[in-house]
């Protein structure tokens, strides 16, 4: 269970850390840019925002066990459909959705910000979710 959160839990963060770089800067900068400009800092908080993912993870490595836990047993669900539905969820409701309305509701930013951000984010969490779910089968899961 060590390896899972320890392997599982830095792959995840290389990937997941990079794909939010290259959708928000490469994918969809002039986007941001153009529609919160105003709002936007200079500078990024490298730090911060890796903190942010370090517990968005972290957070994710540890319910994703208990959660499928459940569902296995109530629902019948594998691995595979528990993450993704597990994900899609922690992608919508942690980030996308909370995060998303209260920055349209305190800054000058358009909704349609918060549409493209927030189904990023939905797919983020799935990602999330997959590639710990990956490694919680590899080194967490009990084989019986």
């Amino acid at each position: 269970m060590k390896k899972y959160y320890l392997i599982g839990g830095f792959v995840t963060f290389v990937v997941i850390f990079n794909l939010g770089y290259v959708f928000h800067e490469i994918i969809m900068g002039n986007f941001f840019k153009e529609h919160i400009g105003v709002i936007s800092r200079e500078t990024y908080i490298i730090p911060l925002i890796a903190l942010a993912f370090v517990i968005y993870i972290a957070y994710q490595a540890y319910f994703l066990p208990i959660y499928f836990e459940y569902a296995s047993k109530k629902y019948n669900w594998g691995l595979t459909k528990t993450a993704i539905i597990f994900g899609a969820l922690m992608g919508f409701f942690f980030d996308g959705l909370q995060g998303g309305i209260i920055e349209v509701a305190t800054f000058k930013m358009p909704m349609i910000v918060f549409w493209y951000d927030s189904s990023y984010h939905t797919l983020e969490g799935v990602l999330t979710a997959l590639l710990l779910a990956f490694f919680y089968n590899k080194f967490g899961l009990k084989k019986t």
